[in-house]
């Protein structure tokens, strides 16, 4: 794929956003991502971690090579350019990939392959050389299980490959995301806390938010930015295009998600009720006195209730006195979020916090 195809170009993003330690890049299926960071890195000669989520992904990647099925993510770009790279074991959840001659590897791995689920395996290898660490769908498929712990799980990885990189006069070590969008709340979106980065760009339609002070770029791919081409536009296309899936599919909409009660709204006539703190944030609930309507923002005021999150006690206090009041009167439509982050705080509690 050239620089001038209807695919992503990670490349692109690197050039563009040179400072960002962080790139966060989700899309529609079948952009390119994964291929244009591999293809790049490859070609670059810099040596990468890429990560899987459990254990049996890197094993698969690693181990099936017969019957005419390796599940590679070089399997495209050994087809497209004539190259000759292949996966094989180090030690069960670590992986590797090799240029092979004759059918065996050859010099260093050009990247290596990594359970984030074998996290703890990790403390004895030197990952020191690679400069990226690329994690292939950190976004979770619907229905699969995965730690509430992850995202702070992914950045101790990220400290033990950077290790003393910095010290040593090297670039911070780059995080690349990539994932469809099946779900914008995740441990690791939020963990980064960029939820709501996410559903802003998701709502405006635009393509990038850089955050300079933090050095985290998103990149929401869109069908404006890169179209389907019409040859593409038939088939299953056609019968799915109007429907919630096709809009994930096809648009990288995240229509799993409900954004209808996120909403700005006037706090006039309203009284302050319950003020949480969530990690470094403080919210605050407002009840309108005459209709009961609730409303969730940042504007501070003196409350009746005061919860913090951080602590174990006032977490299962809070579930207990007012979450389910709060949670019905959502689904009446009766309360409403500055920012989705609120939201799912609400609607998805037992989701960030062990209450029993």
């Amino acid at each position: 794929m050239g620089m001038t195809s209807n695919y992503y170009h990670f490349e692109k993003d690197l050039q563009d956003y040179p400072d960002a330690w962080c790139y966060v890049v989700w899309s529609a299926r079948g952009k390119g991502k994964t291929y244009s960071a591999l293809k790049y890195s490859y070609e670059s000669k810099i040596p990468i971690v890429y990560m899987k989520r459990t254990i049996e992904d890197v094993q698969l990647i690693c181990n099936s090579n017969s019957y005419g099925f390796d599940p590679s993510p070089y399997v495209p770009i050994n087809r497209d350019c004539h190259y000759n790279i292949h996966a094989r074991t180090i030690e069960n959840g670590i992986g590797g990939f090799w240029e092979f001659e004759d059918d065996e590897p050859s010099g260093l791995p050009i990247s290596y392959c990594l359970a984030e689920s074998a996290i703890k395996k990790f403390k004895g290898f030197d990952f020191s050389r690679c400069d990226w660490i690329v994690f292939d769908e950190f976004i979770p498929q619907l229905g699969e299980r995965i730690s509430r712990k992850e995202g702070e799980l992914l950045l101790d990885l990220y400290m033990t490959v950077a290790r003393d990189r910095q010290k040593r006069g090297k670039a911070p070590l780059k995080l690349i995301l990539f994932a469809n969008a099946e779900e914008i709340s995740t441990p690791i979106t939020n963990t980064l806390e960029i939820v709501d980065i996410m559903a802003d760009l998701n709502a405006s339609g635009q393509t990038h938010f850089m955050d300079d002070e933090r050095g985290i770029l998103l990149h929401h791919i869109t069908d404006a930015e890169f179209p389907l081409q019409e040859e593409e536009k038939h088939g299953i296309y056609e019968a799915m295009k109007n429907t919630a899936w096709g809009a994930k599919s096809f648009e990288g909409s995240f229509s799993n998600n409900d954004f209808s009660n996120v909403q700005k709204m006037s706090i006039k006539g309203m009284m302050p009720f319950i003020h949480v703190h969530v990690n470094n944030h403080d919210y605050y609930i407002y009840l309108h006195k005459n209709t009961g309507l609730y409303y969730m923002c940042t504007s501070r005021g003196s409350c009746m209730f005061d919860y913090n999150l951080d602590k174990e006690n006032d977490q299962k206090r809070f579930w207990i006195e007012h979450q389910a009041e709060l949670r019905d009167a959502c689904i009446e439509n009766k309360m409403k979020f500055q920012k989705y982050s609120m939201y799912d705080l609400i609607m998805n509690y037992k989701k960030f916090y062990n209450i029993y």
